[in-house]
């Protein structure tokens, strides 16, 4: 079998897989009736729809996990994928919590908004509960370095390409449609990114360390803002996208963040 081949079968079974996640963790939320009722808004016509569309997704389920070659790969997959999840999960709630407590950071995300900053505030509590259960679990947290790693060093390629971006007047000129006040408030926050990325590349292990995991360069994807082409992504929509790299934070426009 040429190693194109295994390699082909490798990310198939990985596919596979994480359809199997998703299903089961469907088929769980559908029989979970307080999380239904809670994802729902306890609307009744969508708690059907839902169990519906599990009882179709329990029949695909039990199809696949048929397989037993295939459920004895994902056993290793599947814990590898959830272990990242949960540190990913770790991550999130960190910067959240960071955020809710930082009332700079939080009047430049809501815009000053008391009732935003309040609603963050009192989830920030809750945040902080599963951050312990999360935190508590060693043998998890013995993982989260190096996926923190790729993390961090992901968040340095989403710099540049934010920065790369602001500096294109083209660009900028379709996410903002020509409003100055964005595109100033973009400029501004590309001169903050540079200074965080011109940090982050003076340290040499760090750029090392990303370096090995072959995200050193400068020609990453950098942040995905959900469209699918430069278009759809410059079309003036403004939500602020709280970039995580580290212990640091920075807040850009998402419509800058187009896909290359």
């Amino acid at each position: 079998t040429s190693a194109a081949a295994k390699g082909d079968k490798a990310v198939s079974e990985k596919s596979q897989c994480k359809q199997i996640r998703k299903l089961q963790q469907f088929v769980d939320l559908a029989s979970n009736t307080t999380k239904l009722q809670e994802v729902t808004n306890n609307n009744a016509t969508k708690v059907a729809q839902l169990q519906a569309e599990a009882s179709a997704a329990a029949t695909k389920l039990t199809t696949m996990q048929s397989n037993a070659t295939l459920v004895s790969a994902c056993a290793i997959i599947n814990a590898s994928e959830e272990q990242e999840d949960r540190c990913e999960e770790t991550f999130e709630l960190q910067a959240f919590i960071a955020l809710a407590s930082n009332t700079t950071a939080l009047a430049a995300k809501t815009d000053n908004n008391a009732t935003k900053i309040a609603a963050i505030q009192a989830k920030a509590s809750t945040a902080a509960t599963k951050l312990q259960a999360l935190t508590s679990n060693s043998t998890l947290q013995a993982a989260c370095p190096a996926i923190l790693q790729k993390d961090q060093c992901k968040g340095m390629k989403q710099l540049e390409k934010f920065i790369a971006k602001a500096n294109n007047q083209t660009v900028l000129d379709k996410a903002t449609k020509g409003n100055s006040t964005k595109a100033d408030k973009i400029k501004a926050e590309a001169v903050q990114a540079q200074a965080k990325l011109t940090e982050l590349q003076s340290n040499k292990t760090f750029m090392d360390a990303c370096a090995a995991l072959g995200m050193a360069g400068k020609t990453g994807k950098g942040i995905d803002s959900g469209a699918s082409t430069e278009a759809a992504a410059t079309t003036g929509k403004s939500s602020a996208t709280l970039v995580q790299v580290g212990n640091i934070q920075v807040t850009m426009l998402s419509t800058i963040l187009v896909v290359a």
